[in-house]
């Protein structure tokens, strides 16, 4: 089961609008954000195509590599790969939420990290930000299945 918690951190002293998707394999940053920083994206040696939840599919070669997080004014880094997406400004995945050492509590809308060292530390999430997206995901299953789909 996927689980999901959203809320604001800081990259690079900017407000970010974040999503901690333990559904997702990688990490990702909005291209719109992304032209914001005033830093240099690396070309990865492959094309990645990445599946949505709704199936379609976007493709990339941009990675933000080492990008400085600040979190509970803990400073954390990240590669974040560039994506066209609007509902946020970073999303992150499994590699960066499983080497932190992320345990996600749906109800309470935290996230619990246990850094290597020893260090540990909470983030709260916004209560009731994630209800549309789960909405969303169980939307995207129902139309995977076949079902039909109306927007209102």
């Amino acid at each position: 089961m996927t689980s999901v918690v959203g809320g604001t951190l800081y990259i690079y002293g900017f407000s970010a609008r974040v999503l901690m998707d333990s559904g997702a394999s990688h990490s990702f940053i909005s291209a719109h954000f992304a032209s914001c920083l005033d830093v240099t994206p690396h070309c990865m040696s492959y094309i990645l195509d990445v599946s949505t939840p709704t199936g379609s599919a976007m493709y990339t070669d941009s990675v933000y590599r080492g990008c400085e997080m600040s979190m509970a004014g803990i400073p954390l880094y990240a590669d974040l790969i560039v994506l066209p997406i609007r509902e946020f400004d970073v999303i992150l995945g499994m590699d960066w939420l499983s080497a932190h050492r992320a345990r996600m509590d749906w109800y309470n809308k935290t996230v619990d990290f246990c850094l290597p060292d020893g260090t540990t530390f909470q983030f709260k999430g916004h209560k009731g930000f994630s209800t549309p997206i789960i909405s969303f995901i169980r939307a995207s299953r129902y139309l995977e299945k076949g079902c039909e789909g109306y927007l209102a």
